[in-house]
C-alpha cells in the first residue's frame, strides 16, 4: 500500500477493515449473502465534485426549523465536499466512499460514541479486493459540524481543512456555544473500491 500523503493511501495489495452493516436492509443482505462484497459508489478516479445538490445562492425566504433539520446534515457534508474540491480534489469522496474502520477496537469506539447510528448493527470484518483508494480522518470533525450551533465561514473552513489533513480533533481548541469542546479521536476510513466480506452469514443464517 503506497501513500501520497500522509492519510491518503493507494495500491492493490490486500488490507482488513471492519464496516457496521444493518441486517435488517434488503440491499445490505444481498450485498453480503449473495454478492459477498460492497462496492463504493464511486470509482477509484478522483477530482470530480459529487455533490447531488448545489446551494441556492440567491435564497433569501424565511427557514423553518423543520427545513434546518432536514438540511443540517447536509450543509456539513457540504462543506467537507467544497474543500476536498479545492484543497483535497485526489482524496475519496464522503459522498461516495465506503465508510470503514481500521481496527476492530475503533469499530467499537464509534459504536459506544454514535449507538444512534450503530445500535442493531451487526460489525463485520472485510478485505480490500483489487485496486483502491482509501484516506483516514478523525470523525469527530463530523460530530462537531453536525451539531446543532452556528459556524462562521473560517471555523468551517480550518475545521473542514483539519478533516482532510488528518489532524485529530483533540489537538485543536474547538468551542460550541462558547464552551470548550473535544473528543477523543476516533479514525474512520473514507474508502473507494471493493471489499469482501470475510463471513457472509447474518444473524438469522447463523441460527438456521
Amino acid at each position: 500500500m503506497r501513500s501520497t500523503r500522509d492519510n491518503l493511501y493507494f495500491g492493490e495489495q490486500s488490507k482488513d477493515f471492519w464496516v457496521w452493516v444493518n441486517p435488517q436492509s434488503f440491499s445490505v443482505r444481498h450485498q453480503i449473502g449473495v454478492v459477498g462484497c460492497f462496492t463504493s459508489a464511486g470509482s477509484i478516479e478522483r477530482g470530480k465534485s459529487n455533490l447531488p445538490f448545489v446551494v441556492n445562492p440567491d435564497f433569501q425566504g424565511d427557514v423553518s426549523p423543520f427545513s434546518i433539520g432536514v438540511t443540517h446534515q447536509y450543509t456539513a457534508e457540504y462543506n467537507f465536499e467544497i474543500n476536498r474540491l479545492c484543497y483535497f480534489a485526489e482524496y475519496p469522496s464522503r459522498l461516495n466512499a465506503i465508510y470503514l474502520l481500521p481496527s476492530e477496537q475503533e469499530a467499537e469506539k464509534y459504536k459506544q460514541r454514535h449507538m444512534g447510528h450503530v445500535g442493531g448493527r451487526i460489525l463485520k470484518k472485510v478485505r480490500s479486493v483489487g485496486p483502491f483508494v482509501c484516506s483516514t480522518h478523525d470523525s469527530g470533525w463530523v460530530d462537531f459540524l453536525r451539531l446543532p450551533h452556528c459556524c462562521d465561514d473560517d471555523t468551517i473552513h480550518n475545521v473542514t481543512q483539519a478533516y482532510w489533513r488528518g489532524v485529530n480533533v483533540d489537538q485543536c481548541g474547538l468551542k460550541s456555544f462558547g464552551k470548550p469542546w473535544s473528543q477523543s479521536p476516533i479514525t474512520e476510513v473514507l474508502f473507494l473500491g471493493r471489499v469482501d466480506f470475510y463471513d457472509r452469514a447474518l444473524p438469522d443464517q447463523q441460527n438456521a
